[in-house]
């Protein structure tokens, strides 16, 4: 409803009452959202107005560019057509055209009416287009007809004329003349078999006249008997319109040669029928979000297509058309993210990929941008979200001066890297790429040469008293364990020999080593091996999304067969990270702008059976720098991969790691493994967790205090001899993931700190040359 404020006739108390409260929950519901976006204050309400009254109206302001040489929806551009548009004097609503999910995309582009047509507009990609069988021209229908009289006047009985005329008639088609035939006279035993293996190829889509079910772009076709004859008198056009759309929404026209059907005012089906049906005894229905209307032909035969001139669509063909398209869309999909409350009432990471309407495309980019676009996630009164973006003008605009804004983010102000960015959604030139990458390939190369190991302890380490412990949040059987190795739980970590905590703490031995910081995140991990190890065999390549981007881009191209693992640091408390897997450097690219920090290399030998292994050891350095593993069989955790042809699905959110038992690993990854099986596999895994160790050891070796607890899951790569351990994460393990392992854990890790052995970790040392 549009706002009356400002009228000719002022609005009366209570409406104004109204009204300012109805603003005022909007802006309390929208304020963080608008200050990030940066729209100024004197808009917000102007904006509200327009966002309630529904008020679309930068037409008036604004006109298409008029090139005729323009062939794609982006390549248009807007101008002012008003004699000057000041800037932050107004804010304009811009719809959207898609919205969609990674897990969504592929489905929508394939049963959403008509998107997939303007995203082949937008994208410039089409599919090629299989005609249905057509009536051939003169001379080719005159050398069929030839060919197929002789077969004609044999199955059918007829004359040479007839069968010359039956075939004209079928286009040059010989199972429908001799169908033809047959209709005519009352069929003999010899006719009644030829009729009945027709109709059998039919039913099983072999030869014959053709299949009697197929795709097209927008529906599918059903042909079949109406009482179980031989006789093909009724066929059924399937439309796919969604869940939302009820009998209401449809309007369904037919006339004997013609059917139109709209769905929510929408044209979704338009054309002349192969043949006349009997308009009066069409039916039709909606259910599970699929349309189907039902014909009744007037006269029984094959028809080699519903609707005169549609494309059948080859299942394979289509599917990697789809494929393409949804590749380049990301080119345009801009994303948004939010968190929302489950039915379960935990929160989870939304996120959302849009493509704006013809205005929002149209909009150019430039490095001295005019106005901003941005999208902003409305809610009404009720909780209902309705995503749009806001564009408003950020300097003043002349008339027929084109609007322009800078579509890389606020963030992204390296020079080369905004070029990078640009090259996600701007096609062209490689080479700047190639050479970035190469650039940091080789300084990696360097790295791993001058890279410093330090020396770890080989023997016991020194003796430190431990009678005391702090442990934050300790469990019930954690804190049995504690008593039992005669050690006394404090109350608070001043009071404690060593403290086990999540947060530092001052002038005790804690499980806060320096090196916590160097990995707490992917991003720092990343960036703490690219600076001390390089290039590593045993280490997962990874690139940092605000900083590496032309060097990612350059390793993609290098590497087409590599997937990516997208990585979020965003730490929301009760809110599980989520991580993306994609073949699309684009996706990753775009992935950005909504807070993924990392792209980690997967490579498809890491994926087995659908699944993504990581082994898990725990990880222990003391303050003397000696190295221990939890002795125990690593833990085991996969991701299941959603495959498609025993290639991971191109675009994909990973559900959470779950525990599986060393069993089902062996069992999934024995030909991987090889001959020396999961005994050299953890061997040389023990070999990279020391080596690890030591470059990070090489540039902090901590206070000779503080102790760490590091949790380091491998991957399964490819060695020339079988699987080789790929280090994919080291974090510090958090205390709650230290008492998760087992209740001695803690009381363990106190006896080693001592200068004691213990069972539950064993000392590893250098591998022997």
């Amino acid at each position: 409803m549009t706002s009356d404020l400002g009228s000719k006739n002022p609005p009366s108390v209570d409406a104004a009452s109204t009204y300012m409260l109805q603003y005022g929950r909007f802006e309390a519901m929208h304020q963080q959202q608008l200050e990030a976006l940066g729209l100024p204050r004197s808009l917000w309400r102007q904006l509200y107005d327009k966002i309630t009254g529904e008020t679309f109206d930068i037409g008036e302001w604004v006109v298409f560019s008029d090139d005729d040489t323009v062939k794609s929806l982006a390549e248009h551009t807007l101008s002012l057509k008003s004699e000057k548009l000041e800037a932050e004097s107004n804010v304009f609503l811009v719809d959207h055209i898609w919205t969609t999910t990674v897990a969504q995309e592929l489905q929508d582009l394939d049963n959403v009416p008509g998107l997939l047509e303007r995203m082949e507009k937008l994208t410039g990609i089409y599919e090629p287009q299989r005609n249905l069988p057509a009536m051939p021209d003169a001379d080719l229908l005159e050398n069929t007809v030839d060919a197929n009289v002789a077969a004609v006047m044999s199955q059918a009985g007829v004359d040479e004329a007839r069968a010359r005329e039956l075939l004209c008639k079928a286009g040059g088609d010989i199972i429908e003349a001799i169908v033809s035939a047959s209709e005519e006279t009352a069929p003999s035993t010899a006719q009644n078999s030829v009729q009945s293996q027709i109709m059998q190829q039919l039913e099983e889509g072999g030869q014959g006249d053709g299949p009697t079910e197929w795709k097209t772009r927008g529906y599918e076709c059903v042909q079949y008997s109406l009482d179980n004859s031989a006789q093909l008198d009724g066929v059924d056009i399937c439309v796919a319109v969604g869940a939302a759309v009820h009998a209401r929404d449809v309007e369904c026209n037919v006339t004997a040669t013609h059917l139109t059907v709209t769905v929510s005012g929408k044209v979704a089906v338009d054309g002349d029928l192969h043949a006349e049906v009997e308009a009066n005894e069409t039916t039709w229905t909606v259910e599970a979000g699929v349309l189907s209307v039902s014909l009744v032909k007037r006269k029984a035969e094959y028809w080699p297509e519903v609707l005169v001139g549609e494309h059948r669509t080859d299942p394979i063909t289509h599917a990697k058309h789809v494929r393409r398209v949804a590749r380049d869309a990301w080119r345009y999909l801009q994303g948004y993210d939010y968190l929302a409350r489950s039915t379960d009432q935990t929160l989870a990471k939304r996120t959302f990929w849009y493509v704006a309407d013809a205005v929002g495309l149209a909009v150019a980019h430039d490095d001295v941008p005019n106005v901003r676009c941005l999208p902003l996630l409305y809610v009404d009164a009720q909780g209902q979200m309705t995503p749009l973006s806001i564009l408003w003008p950020i300097r003043d605009i002349t008339q027929g001066t084109t609007l322009v804004r800078d579509v890389c983010p606020a963030w992204l102000t390296d020079p080369q890297q905004r070029q990078g960015y640009l090259h996600a959604i701007f096609s062209g030139p490689t080479q700047f790429v190639l050479d970035a990458h190469e650039q940091l390939a080789s300084m990696w190369d360097q790295t791993a040469k001058d890279a410093v190991r330090a020396n770890i302890a080989t023997g016991p380490t020194p003796k430190l008293p431990v009678n005391s412990l702090f442990v934050r949040d300790i469990t019930p059987d954690a804190k049995a364990a504690v008593a039992a190795a005669g050690l006394v739980l404090v109350d608070a970590p001043k009071d404690a020999d060593i403290v086990f905590d999540d947060v530092p703490c001052e002038g005790r031995p804690t499980n806060q080593h320096s090196l916590n910081a160097a990995v707490y995140s992917t991003e720092n991990a990343i960036t703490a091996f690219q600076r001390i190890a390089g290039a590593q065999s045993w280490l997962s390549p990874g690139f940092l999304l605000k900083s590496q981007i032309c060097e990612l881009i350059g390793a993609a191209i290098m590497r087409n067969n590599s997937w990516w693992l997208l990585k979020s640091d965003q730490v929301v408390a009760g809110v599980e990270p989520q991580t993306v897997l994609t073949s699309n450097w684009i996706t990753a690219v775009r992935h950005a702008d909504v807070g993924y920090s990392a792209a980690l290399e997967c490579t498809p030998s890491m994926v087995i059976g659908g699944r993504l292994f990581l082994l898990e050891r725990m990880v222990l350095v003391t303050p003397a720098n000696g190295v221990f593993v939890w002795a125990a069989a690593p833990r085991i955790f996969q991701h299941q991969i959603a495959m498609d042809a025993n290639k991971p699905e191109p675009y994909q959110i990973l559900p959470p790691a779950s525990e599986v038992s060393e069993h089902l690993f062996k069992l999934q990854a024995s030909v991987q493994l090889g001959s020396g099986g999961a005994t050299r596999f953890d061997t040389e895994t023990e070999h990279v967790i020391v080596d690890a160790m030591r470059l990070l050891l090489g540039v902090d070796s901590g206070d000779g205090t503080n102790f760490g607890v590091f949790r380091m899951r491998f991957a399964i790569g490819q060695g020339a001899d079988g699987a080789v351990p790929v280090l994919h994460e080291v974090r510090p393990a958090l205390v709650a993931e230290q008492l998760a392992v087992s209740s001695d854990f803690v009381p363990s890790v106190a006896t080693v700190i001592a200068g004691g052995s213990d069972v539950h970790w064993r000392q590893i040392q250098l591998p022997s040359n």
